[in-house]
């Protein structure tokens, strides 16, 4: 009988320096002694004394010191950013042809407000869309994802799916232009109607009379409680300044398409691509709840919306400090503070991720940030080095922080050798209610959720509308961006 294999993230990437201290703080403390000491040898020891000591303890804990799993200073610059646009109005969101928005669109506001849609065709003559963000040169395509990780299978069976589920975000690190690969899978109450047309099609008017009353009866049992179950996968890639500029990389992505979702069918992932309808039919929907219904019946129906990219958002947003506030609805993102510790087996996001009785309306946004192979490579290396340094800096008995963070460079650097890739993962969920008295029950539940799967979850506090933006899968990571009023009014 196959035993479940045990599989680890490994520590988040940290570089050290003298001391068991970090690398930064070591730079930042070997910087203030030289100046002290060129101080002293021109005379000015009592300015070293008074001023550039105290400014380098000062520096090194801003930079050292962690609150709520970032630094002071990432702190302080939160605070800072946030207190700014409040200032000026620009928590409050407005689209709609009363607003600035150019052209009175309905447009995504946040990190999405400068990105357009590209429609393309693949090399198996596939309509597909493409998200770009010219500024940055990045292109991110969609696939729509049917997932059978619930199905009836072996133990062997699942150890080889999660094994070609992990050659597969390594065949993207190859490349070395892909950015992100962003993996999403949102809960919500089902509207009945795909069940009522299913059944509508295998039923005939010549069946008894019974069999089509229980036949109906059993659609409009699932349509109310049974929920639905959505999931894509967005993939960034990098491109050029020439190749944005005549629009070339659309016929990159239209021969390298059919590679990314077909192979996606060994690890047990039913996946297409997404044309624009199907995207602004799913990002809009996680903004504006109210209009499920209404898109999901033209889609039974076979017919466009006739929603474009640049309407795909809502009409008024507001972002709290806790909440983000979107077309009558609150939503909370949360964000991984920590990753498990230990091993865990391959179900360990089952609970995370299947619906829930009290949270009706959720979704879950796993970031995958792939190194470059041969940059991967080096990474590792410097890695293992840093965790020998802080396993033997200390004459003391090695901790087990430290031991651990040894075992785990090792198995990476054996684990590159044998053809795996390096990357960064980032989680985070999102539970949206119309009902704002039940936040608090939402946030118990949600948290018990990420505890339950070996996972810190911690709010995403002064940042609900970029963590909204990110959870929705939409192309658009937080890491190197500018403000969000910065890129709004780009």
């Amino acid at each position: 009988m196959d035993e479940p294999i045990q599989y680890s993230l490994g520590q988040p990437p940290q570089r050290t320096g003298l001391g068991g201290f970090s690398l930064k703080a070591t730079i930042v403390v070997a910087i203030g002694f030289f100046g002290f000491l060129l101080l002293q040898l021109m005379g000015l020891g009592k300015l070293g004394f008074t001023v550039v000591l105290p400014a380098t303890a000062v520096v090194a804990v801003v930079i050292s010191v962690r609150w709520s799993s970032r630094t002071v200073a990432e702190m302080s610059q939160i605070l800072t950013e946030d207190a700014k646009r409040r200032r000026r109005g620009e928590d409050v969101y407005i689209s709609g042809g009363l607003s600035r928005v150019p052209g009175g669109r309905y447009r995504l506001p946040g990190l999405l407000a400068r990105t357009e849609a590209v429609r393309g065709v693949d090399s198996d003559g596939r309509d597909f869309v493409a998200v770009l963000d010219r500024p940055r040169r990045e292109a991110t395509v969609f696939l729509d994802c049917q997932l059978t990780g619930q199905t009836a299978m072996t133990q062997a069976e699942r150890n080889t799916m999660t094994a070609e589920w992990s050659r597969w975000l390594a065949m993207l690190s190859l490349s070395g232009d892909v950015v992100s690969a962003a993996v999403v899978v949102a809960t919500r109450p089902g509207t009945g109607q795909l069940v009522e047309k299913e059944v509508g099609a295998i039923v005939v008017d010549t069946a008894a009379p019974i069999a089509r009353r229980v036949m109906a009866e059993a659609a409009e049992y699932l349509g109310i409680h049974v929920p639905e179950v959505e999931s894509h996968i967005a993939i960034t890639v990098k491109f050029d300044g020439e190749v944005v500029a005549d629009e070339s990389f659309m016929g990159q992505l239209s021969t390298r398409l059919p590679g990314w979702y077909t192979s996606l069918g060994w690890a047990g992932i039913i996946a297409e691509p997404m044309d624009e309808d199907a995207l602004v039919s799913r990002i809009h929907g996680f903004y504006s709840p109210d209009s499920e219904f209404p898109l999901e019946s033209l889609r039974v129906a076979g017919e466009p919306h006739g929603l474009a990219w640049d309407d795909a958002g809502p009409s008024i947003a507001t972002a709290e400090k806790e909440v983000y506030f979107h077309d009558g609805w609150n939503s909370v993102t949360w964000e991984m503070r920590e990753a498990p510790r230990s091993t865990f087996e391959d179900m360990l996001l089952t609970g995370l991720i299947a619906p829930h009785s009290r949270v009706e309306r959720k979704r879950v946004c796993m970031v995958y940030r792939p190194f470059e192979a041969g940059a991967g490579a080096s990474r590792v290396e410097q890695e293992h080095r840093d965790a020998m340094v802080a396993a033997n800096s200390s004459k003391k008995i090695t901790s087990a922080k430290a031991e651990m963070r040894l075992e785990h460079t090792e198995a990476a650097r054996r684990a590159q050798a044998r053809g795996a890739q390096l990357g960064r993962y980032s989680l985070f969920v999102t539970a949206t209610t119309p009902n704002a008295e039940a936040l608090p029950r939402v946030r118990h539940d949600v948290e018990q959720l990420g505890a339950g799967a070996s996972i810190r979850l911690a709010s995403m506090r002064r940042q609900q509308d970029t963590g909204f933006a990110v959870s929705c899968g939409a192309g658009q990571v937080p890491w190197g961006k500018e403000t969000t009023s910065q890129m709004a009014a780009a």
